[in-house]
């Protein structure tokens, strides 16, 4: 290849994937405006968003921040002291952690990088899905026009939507997008040259990537791995160049995930669960999901299993006619042109394959169309298996993609045989697009009208008394006393944050919970012992026993009391 034909090539990749960014940005700030940029603001996660768990990802970065650099990288010794935890654990985005960790020195005490994170999402997504779409055409006007209706299009779609910000990792979809691209177009650059073309080592760097953003991504990368080392075997027969691909994507992986703590740290992977959070088979056409959004202006919202919020797969009116048009369009191919159409499945027969094993194992054993279903037995060992990803629904994440990419590509494809074809299929996504954007337009009123008053409420609304600021001054440690109430636990832990100190407070998925947990049975033992250590901040949600405390310690002038929300605190004034 010539290097004019190289620089060529990359134009064809560069303006659709700027387009599609651009496009993914523009969609971002349509559905949530402005207002999570602001680093210093973070009013909108100690409201919760949809749900608590933004408020344990934010902790989890915050207690990181303060935590000593050691190995694994992810590791956060201010996380449920004795022994500390990994962030993989808090889902705190281990590589985006541990990139502002090292600007710690000049960050402000409160920053929070959520809504920036999540705005690279989208425009990651949008530049991702606008590269798959601009593969079936040629051209470099026609492949911006419709990578940039294929970005709007992968930006718009409700599972980004649905994930961001209540759970920003997994907003990182464009993970599992980007790698599908590389396969697809090294599958076409080997079919046309019959050797393995470069790009293919992205798919190692994407398995690195994905391990320290969330580990539910690394199959789907690794499933993209895998079929383009069968592919390679199918097309060329290089048996050991499949293995030396497939191998360098899962060390990669394993490196990473060794990095950051998500493999390797000594708990185990496992946990119970697989079935309760999968995907319920009405999902694709369900627009419902914890926040009782409006996710469609047509469809109704279907019953589903009460954990199956989590296999949430809702794809929007405007991508469910794009399929249904595709199965037509299929079906009339099929019969007119069985030739073409042995052809395409003899080409695509593995991710066809793929698609169906993980729709499977989205399912799980536990099979419902609504509220009614059956469970199918299987042995513990394979449960503790699947428990690894057990809120399997997420696993069908990479399936839709498929068929989005598979319905655009059939789309194209028929538009071939009119007179403007390039004119014909740009003007039928475009009206695609709009029935999307129009079915989901009330979400996206609903979710920019929550960060508009999450914006105008003070912060004392919805976290602690203000009395509450400063007290990490000549402190070091946050203790908590015996349990502390689920719904105070977060809040304390980013006040622990904040504040620079560490905590026994145990905000992980997993972990050494056992350890914290006698910490935190040693500390109410301590105090009732008439003892303290005066360097800590001491804290419990139950009244009594801190009422016990200024008993305890009544005659000793150097402590003083508070409640702050209905947390109660003992420190020691001049420690």
């Amino acid at each position: 290849m010539t290097k004019q034909l190289q620089n060529r090539t990359w134009l064809r990749r560069l303006l659709p994937a700027l387009l599609g960014a651009a496009a993914g940005v523009t969609v971002f700030l349509w559905v949530y405006g402005t207002a999570p940029l602001h680093t210093g603001w973070d009013n909108w996660i100690l409201r919760g968003y949809d749900e608590w768990d933004v408020q344990q990802h934010y902790a989890g970065w915050l207690l990181f921040r303060n935590a000593h650099w050691s190995f694994p990288l992810g590791m956060a010794d201010t996380i449920a002291v004795p022994d500390g935890t990994v962030i993989s654990y808090t889902d705190s985005l281990p590589w985006v952690s541990i990139f502002f960790k090292l600007l710690r020195g000049v960050l402000p005490a409160t920053f929070q990088w959520f809504g920036w994170y999540t705005l690279g999402c989208f425009a990651l997504q949008g530049a991702a899905g606008a590269l798959l779409c601009a593969r079936c055409v040629s051209g470099i006007r026609q492949q911006a026009a419709v990578g940039l209706l294929g970005g709007v299009l992968f930006a718009c779609l409700p599972t980004l939507w649905e994930r961001a910000f209540r759970h920003t990792a997994l907003a990182s979809q464009w993970l599992f997008l980007f790698a599908l691209y590389v396969y697809l177009e090294s599958r076409s650059a080997l079919h046309r040259t019959g050797r393995a073309p470069r790009m293919w080592w992205w798919l190692p760097v994407l398995a690195f990537v994905a391990v320290g953003i969330h580990p539910y991504f690394l199959p789907l990368v690794m499933v993209c791995a895998l079929l383009w080392s069968i592919d390679r075997v199918r097309l060329s027969r290089a048996w050991a160049g499949a293995t030396v691909d497939f191998t360098a994507a899962l060390a990669a992986a394993l490196v990473g995930g060794v990095l950051c703590g998500a493999i390797g740290s000594g708990t185990s992977l496992s946990r119970e669960g697989y079935g309760e959070f999968s995907m319920n088979l009405n999902a694709l056409i369900n627009p419902y999901s914890r926040g009782q959004y409006t996710w469609s202006k047509m469809l109704p919202v279907l019953p589903q299993q009460s954990g199956q919020y989590d296999g949430f797969n809702y794809l929007g009116l405007g991508v469910l006619v794009l399929l249904a048009l595709a199965l037509l369009l299929s079906v009339v191919r099929l019969f007119r042109r069985p030739r073409m159409a042995g052809a395409w499945w003899r080409r695509n027969w593995p991710v066809a394959a793929a698609c169906v094993l993980l729709t499977l194992f989205a399912v799980s054993n536990q099979v419902y169309w609504g509220n009614a279903g059956f469970t199918i037995p299987l042995p513990q060992w394979l449960l503790n298996l699947c428990g690894i990803f057990r809120s399997s629904g997420r696993m069908f994440y990479l399936p839709a993609a498929c068929l989005v990419v598979w319905g655009v590509y059939t789309l194209v494809g028929a538009c071939r045989r009119l007179s403007r074809p390039a004119v014909c299929s740009c003007a039928v996504l475009a009206v695609l697009l709009a029935v999307q954007v129009w079915d989901l337009s009330a979400v996206a009123a609903e979710k920019r009208a929550w960060f508009a008053q999450a914006m105008a409420e003070p912060v004392e609304n919805v976290a602690f008394h203000s009395k509450t600021s400063g007290i990490g001054t000549n402190h070091t440690s946050l203790l908590a006393a015996g349990e502390v109430r689920d719904d105070r636990l977060r809040l304390l832990a980013i006040l622990a944050g904040r504040e620079g100190l560490s905590t026994n407070l145990d905000i992980a998925v997993s972990g050494s919970r056992e350890a914290a947990a006698q910490n935190r049975a040693d500390t109410a033992a301590l105090l009732q012992s008439g003892s303290y250590d005066p360097s800590a901040v001491y804290v419990t949600t139950d009244e009594s026993v801190w009422l016990q405390w200024q008993q305890i310690f009544a005659d000793d002038d150097t402590l003083t009391f508070f409640v702050a929300d209905s947390c109660y605190f003992m420190l020691c004034v001049n420690p």
